[in-house]
């Protein structure tokens, strides 16, 4: 039938169109509803842009004529002719409006702008995939240049003839007071300037200082290097957040989120093969050097293939769509969408951040505390050397490990199976309040356990490990789900700034406790960290997601 009407209806009009008030009117018609102007002046007249399957000469109409052409396809030209007068009279009364001057197009022609891109789909997948593994390759990579001193630090102290650990205390002291303050900074740039620039300027940056850190040769160079090292890592982590949240649906983000905090364990893994064994190969200097130009080589790369989000990834398309828009959409939408929500509404005096940033310092001082005195622990409670006890300790990482890997799938879960209207972020809260309830109870049970039971211990640090590192993603990823779109990646630098401060607590002050209280006070103070952590993501339980509210302030 399409054929039909092609080549007979619109193949008879357009070479002989009809007079009068008939031709006057059918031929300068507005577009239908839904139809932009310029889609509906380029394709011809209106709905010939389905691809001519139907033409604007009554849908009704051209079913009784298909069935009458069939019967007598030799004479289908004067039959659809008839169809097609009364279609154009039906349309005629009720067309209104200021009238287009353009004649009718093919109907090939209409089909080809009707669909979108056939290329588009695949951009975008593409373009998603590319952004993800460069975030979490680069990411890995961004972590060789911070650790890169701890592995190199036994053969810098030898080569410079230092005495004891002071100066190499010194530099380590510098470095978490520079990236905590330097994390609520990057969060703000990461909002205002596109993300994708700003990890590849802090990636780069922070290898140059490598590079830098390996040139010098006195401990005040080193010092200023290495608290600019740690004032430029907090431009990385941030914009990461924010082309995360742009690409992934909220029900598959905190999967995809975990892979990529699983970075950090790769790290890790990495970084004493590469430091340490380009330090005792070729000197101390090489150890900072090697990851320093590997990072800036990363930047390059990553500045190619990170995307900001979907409209970056295919401007072509979007602007299409846009110009296809009706004119005034835009003008329609309501003021209060328009409204830019600043830093200080939105994140500082928000108590939700606040509470979230609390949790994360919490968070901070049971794995920090952990990660710093566990050996020591072990060793006291009758664990024999070093060697055993930092083996006996690994169980903490490969659980750190796991909950990288598992928390975001968790939450991922219970928000698909939550009921509508309940709060997405909420789902997450509560699996953070379920890990610091475990928390709160191995805590106490690693204190009580005789070092003669070495794999109960070692499987109550898998599990703290776990369940730690499991609230650590996930505190930042509901930060960033529930502040303004525009304001995701100062929401996640914001808490890490406040989570600092717990890192900054389980160092000297826990020291302390230990040696003027001894261990089990030690236990105590880690054991009221998380349950004042569970109390804290109580009422947070039901918590929604800025999104969740704005669509609801929308339909309202």
């Amino acid at each position: 039938r399409p054929v039909i009407l092609g080549r007979g209806a619109m193949g008879l009009l357009a070479a002989s169109p009809p007079t009068g008030a008939l031709g006057r009117s059918a031929w300068a018609q507005k577009p239908f509803p839904g139809t932009s102007a310029a889609a509906a002046g380029a394709a011809g007249p209106p709905g010939a842009l389905d691809g001519g399957r139907r033409l604007a000469l009554g849908a009704g109409a051209a079913e009784r004529g298909s069935a009458e052409s069939r019967r007598s396809w030799p004479f289908s030209g004067l039959a659809t002719l008839g169809v097609a007068a009364a279609g154009l009279r039906r349309q005629c009364r009720r067309s209104s409006g200021k009238p287009s001057a353009r004649l009718v197009g093919s109907t090939a022609r209409a089909a080809s702008v009707a669909p979108p891109p056939e290329g588009a789909a695949k951009k975008f997948v593409w373009a998603k995939w590319r952004t993800f593994w460069a975030c979490f390759f680069g990411y890995s990579v961004c972590y060789f240049t911070r650790q890169s001193l701890s592995y190199t630090a036994p053969f810098l102290k030898q080569a410079m003839g230092w005495d004891s650990l002071a100066q190499i205390g010194q530099l380590s002291s510098l470095f978490p007071l520079a990236y905590g303050s330097s994390r609520f900074l990057g969060g703000v740039l990461g909002d205002r300037m596109s993300p994708s620039k700003v990890f590849c300027l802090g990636l780069s940056v922070c290898g140059a200082l490598n590079i830098a850190f390996g040139l010098s040769s006195s401990l005040p160079m080193f010092a200023l290097i290495w608290c600019l090292n740690g004032c430029f890592q907090g431009l990385v982590a941030p914009p990461c957040v924010k082309m995360i949240t742009n690409w992934f649906d909220p029900k598959e983000r905190g999967f995809w989120w975990s892979i990529w905090h699983a970075s950090i364990n790769l790290g890790g893994f990495c970084i004493p093969f590469l430091a340490g064994g380009l330090a005792q190969t070729f000197g101390w200097r090489y150890g900072m050097i090697g990851p320093g130009a590997l990072a800036i080589g990363m930047a390059g790369l990553c500045f190619f293939l990170m995307q900001d989000g979907p409209k970056e990834a295919a401007p072509k398309v979007t602007k299409a769509s846009q110009d296809g828009a009706p004119k005034g959409a835009d003008e329609a939408k309501p003021a209060e969408a328009a409204k830019k929500i600043g830093v200080m509404e939105g994140i500082v005096m928000n108590p939700v951040q606040w509470a979230l940033g609390l949790a994360y310092l919490l968070v901070y001082v049971c794995r920090q505390g952990l990660g710093i005195w566990g050996i020591f622990y072990l060793m006291h409670s009758g664990v024999p050397n070093a060697g055993k006890a930092a083996a006996l300790f690994s169980g903490f990482e490969l659980g750190g490990f796991m909950g990288n890997l598992t928390a975001g799938s968790f939450s991922d879960l219970l928000l698909r199976r939550a009921k509508p209207g309940d709060g997405e972020a909420g789902q997450r809260a509560k699996v953070v309040g379920v890990y610091f309830v475990a928390t709160l109870v191995l805590l106490p049970l690693l204190g009580r356990c005789p070092s003669s039971w070495p794999l109960v211990q070692y499987s109550l640090l898998l599990g703290l490990g776990h369940f730690l590192c499991g609230a650590q993603l996930l505190l930042p990823l509901i930060a960033a789900e529930v502040a303004p779109k525009e304001l995701t990646s100062t929401a996640t630098g914001f808490i890490g700034w406040v989570g600092y401060f717990g890192a900054a607590l389980s160092g000297l002050p826990l020291s302390r406790v230990v040696q003027g209280l001894g261990w089990g006070w030690y236990f105590t103070v880690l054991t009221t960290a998380a349950a004042l952590g569970a109390a804290l993501l109580v009422p947070l339980s039901s918590l929604k997601s800025y999104r969740q509210l704005a669509a609801e302030k929308a339909g309202s």
